[in-house]
């Protein structure tokens, strides 16, 4: 059973955003390190953008000659006996 892509990005951004709302809760009195921690998870939220691109791409067929020349190399790797 798989979980929806989606699912996923909303899990994480959930999870950031709490630890955003967490940081800013307990330094409320050192605004230069809410920002350090905000500016840390915007680049975290950056970074994933590749990611949820991964994970929400439908799966690419296997080209019929990449599958034609596995199959012919595994028949003759069972013929040498390898």
């Amino acid at each position: 059973m798989s979980i929806p892509a989606l699912v996923v990005a909303a899990l994480l951004f959930l999870i950031v955003f709490g630890a955003v709302c967490f940081t800013v809760a307990h330094l409320k009195a050192t605004p230069a390190r809410i920002t350090a921690v905000v500016l840390a998870m915007g680049t975290l939220i950056g970074a994933m953008v590749p990611v949820v691109a991964l994970l929400t791409e439908p799966p690419q067929p296997i080209p019929p000659v990449a599958a034609t020349r596995a199959i012919s190399n595994l028949s003759r790797s069972a013929e040498e006996g390898i």
